[in-house]
This record gives C-alpha cells, structure tokens and sequence, in this order.
C-alpha cells in the first residue's frame, strides 16, 4: 500500500494542479499580460509547490502564524515560498491584520505585532504585502476574524490606525526595495515526497513531522544571520554548485539521479548535510535494498544498521567535540565506512559509545550525517564549526532580534533589522554603522534601540 499512498499524493497535487491550469489557460484567452497566480499556504503538505510555481507568473502565498509559532518557522515558510518561485520576490497575499479565527484561542495581535510580520515578508523576499480582510463580515464562520475595518465599522480602532501606518510605510520607501534579490551561500532541500513519504511511515516512529525537521536545521542558520536559500532536492548540478553548503534534513525519498548529483557537488568541493531517515525510499516509496542510507550510503562513508525509536519525551545523550547535545525521535545506530566521528551516544543503551554524528571526506568536499535529531543547543553548536569553516557571513544579534539583506542594483544593500519580541532591545552592529534608516532619516553610529516588535530599515552602500 505505501507505493499506492504516494502515487495517490502525486495524483492529488497534479489533479488539482490541472484544476488551476485550466482556469488560468481560460483567463488567457482574453487576458494575455495580466499575472495570473493563486494563494498557497506555506509548508500544506497535499500540493507539491514547486510544480505549482512552475505554471504561476507570481509566487503568492497566505501567513497565519499560530500564537506558538517561532519567528524562525514564519521565516523559513517565507524563504519557502521565495524558493519554490527560483528566489524571485512573491506576494504576501493574505495576513491577518488582528487575530485569527480558527484557533482553540484567538488572541488579538500585540501592538506592531501585524507591522513585524509585514517587514519580516519583505526582508524574506516579498513585494507586496496584503491583508485578509478589508472588513469584517457579520456572520459566518470569519465573522471574528481579523479585518482592517473591524464590527465598530469606524476608522478609530488601533488596528485600522496601525494598519494605516503601515501602508503610509511600505508606499514611502517600498518601491526602493522592490526587485531587490536576496544572496545566499547556504541550501535546504525541502522536498515534498520526503514529506509524504516519512509521515506516511508506519514505523518506526509516528514522531515526524517533516517541516518540524527542516526548521531544526534552518533554525540554527536564522539564529546566526546566515540567509538561506530554500531549493528542491532535484536541483540540478550547475546551479546546486553555486551553493556552499546543501542540507537535506529528513530526505527519506531520493528520486532518480539526485544522489548521483548530491555525489558530484561534494566531489567538485561542496559541503553536504543528512542524517535519520536519509536515502531510505526510492521514487516508489520502496525500501532500498542494501543497507540505510540507500544510495546516499557511499558518499556518506556510513551504514545504519538499526534505527531506534525514541519515545514521547525521551531524549538520549549526544557527546563529543563542542557538541553536548540531547536527540529526540530517533537514533540511527551507525557503523562507519570511511566518516569520522564527531559524536558518539552515550546514556545506557546497547549503542552507547557508537557514533552519533560523522563526516566523510569525499572528493573536495564534506558530508555529513546527523544520526539523531538534535535539540536546539546541539544543533547550534553542530552547525558552529561548519560555518566558521566555510566563512560564511553570520553576524550575533540578540534573542529574538533577526537581520536579513536584500541586494538592490547600484550595490545598494537593505538590511532589515527585526525585533521578534515583546520586550527593548539595543544591540551594536559595526557592519550597519554608516546607513541610514530609511523610515526616521537616522544615521546609525553604534548603538541601534528597537522597541517592541521594532523594525529598522537600513540602506547601505
């Protein structure tokens, strides 16, 4: 029944691909230039996106955040969405300009909460930024959804008056930043036959959550600052070697020639990162004979033998080098082939004191394998070294605070600083002294103040 499941999911996503096609091919014959596109959703797992962004003239999508969502999960869905439209800017088309409705608990939006979020869409990519709704309907199932006009019907409420402010920002200085690109050196696959294929699993844990596993990874990239690049796992040679570092967290389903291709980048100098689950299934949804990690298993220098699952709330030690770590979900038991050890387990299980973390010299280039989803320290302090080691640019701000750059032309750089708090924050850049903040006029000389959930707009040369 597996390879029946994930021929139903390609089915699904191409049949209601077809639905969209049909209808912008009708809108076509009388509209030739109009762009044509349709409001996608982030991480949804039913559509493969990047074959939707194909048939799209702009990438659109909706940003509903949760009230536990982390800034570095809205974050990733942005550079998502930028990713699957090959990093061209897109459209915020619809956000909730107060609260929304379809939670256990709606809670209402803290003051510049909703004026965050926007900037945060534009420092990811987008062009435009959209509210739903206009006004708020009377009945319904949304009638407590979140509207620029609120029941009261007047323009005296603090959302319409913020929501106002922040038009009267985005049409000040919008069209400065629009067209402007953003550059990274850094790779995730999010892939989305590994998605169906690891939480379609049964066994040997219902503990996945795919997008859950590409964040753990991306996060430690959003905390240091380092732009990434969203891309699928086909992604072809020529332009996957244009990146760095590639990671693929979870990439359970390696389709035709991606391992051949992921071979050839760390053998020309590129640096690769997997780990559990990896190289499992074949575009069947079929186990690979042979030993985990499947094709994956000669460039990672490993073999996992057994992979063990970890209970609800159960942890299991991670020692060795900077990284003294706890994983959760699962651990590989690896043998080595060729990697390094980086890590072993430790705690009390027949495995204690196999390797937990390696990496294999291949080619030019490193891979990687993470055996054991890493808590957030762990991951953070696994990530340090590689990042130092391939110079890639990373700049330390505060908790909470967020730094992204859009590229423009004339070697104009923006530089959106971001507080994703409720609470001041004051913090010293030297790279951003000499800009000026685009919103107040101010020249930035050191000390930079951002109030709660504050943005700074910082044009520099």
């Amino acid at each position: 029944m597996s390879g029946l499941q994930m021929d139903y999911r390609r089915f699904q996503s191409q049949a209601q691909l077809a639905c969209y096609t049909n209808e912008r091919d009708a809108i076509r014959e009388y509209d030739a230039t109009t762009p044509i596109t349709t409001n996608l959703m982030g991480t949804f797992k039913d559509l493969d996106y990047f074959e939707w962004a194909k048939e799209m003239d702009v990438v659109s999508w909706d940003n509903y955040p949760g009230m536990d969502t982390p800034p570095s999960f809205t974050a990733m869905c942005h550079d998502l969405m930028r990713g699957i439209g090959g990093n061209k800017p897109f459209m915020l088309m619809e956000q909730t300009p107060n609260q929304q409705n379809w939670f256990p608990f709606c809670k209402v939006k803290q003051p510049g909460e909703v004026r965050k979020l926007s900037w945060q869409a534009v420092a990811h990519g987008a062009d435009t930024v959209r509210f739903f709704q206009m006004k708020q309907s009377l009945g319904g199932c949304e009638r407590f959804h979140g509207a620029v006009i609120a029941h009261d019907g007047t323009e005296e409420s603090r959302v319409f008056k913020e929501t106002a402010a922040l038009g009267e920002e985005l049409d000040r200085i919008g069209r400065r930043i629009m067209g402007s690109r953003i550059e990274s050196r850094v790779a995730i696959m999010f892939d989305w036959q590994s998605y169906w294929s690891l939480e379609g699993c049964v066994g040997p844990t219902t503990g996945f959550n795919y997008p859950n596993e590409v964040h753990r990874f991306y996060r430690a990239l959003w905390r240091r600052n380092v732009p990434v690049d969203m891309i699928a796992s086909t992604t072809p040679l020529a332009r996957l070697s244009q990146y760095d570092l590639a990671i693929a967290p979870a990439l359970i389903t390696v389709l035709p020639d991606v391992a051949e291709t992921l071979e050839a980048y760390v053998a020309d100098g590129g640096t690769f990162i997997t780990g559990y689950m990896a190289g499992i299934h074949d575009e069947h949804d079929l186990v690979v004979p042979g030993g985990y990690p499947g094709k994956l298993r000669r460039l990672m220098g490993v073999w996992v033998e057994e992979i063990d699952a970890l209970a609800p709330g159960e942890t299991i030690e991670v020692h060795g080098g900077t990284v003294d770590a706890k994983g959760e979900i699962v651990a590989s038991i690896i043998h080595r082939e060729g990697a390094e050890r980086l890590a072993t387990y430790g705690g009390d299980e027949f495995y204690a004191g196999h390797s937990a973390l390696t990496v294999n010299a291949y080619g030019k280039g490193k891979a990687y394998f993470v055996g054991t989803p890493l808590d957030e320290t762990g991951m953070s302090a696994f990530m340090a070294p590689i990042i130092k080691e391939l110079d890639l640019k990373s700049l330390d701000t505060p908790e909470d605070v967020s730094l992204s750059v859009r590229y423009g032309d004339g070697g104009t750089r923006y530089a959106f600083l971001i507080n994703n708090s409720a609470a001041d924050k004051r913090l010293c850049l030297s790279e951003l002294n000499g800009g000026t903040e685009l919103l107040t006029g101010t020249v930035i000389n050191d000390l930079i103040e951002l109030k709660p959930y504050g943005v700074d707009v910082i044009a520099l040369r």
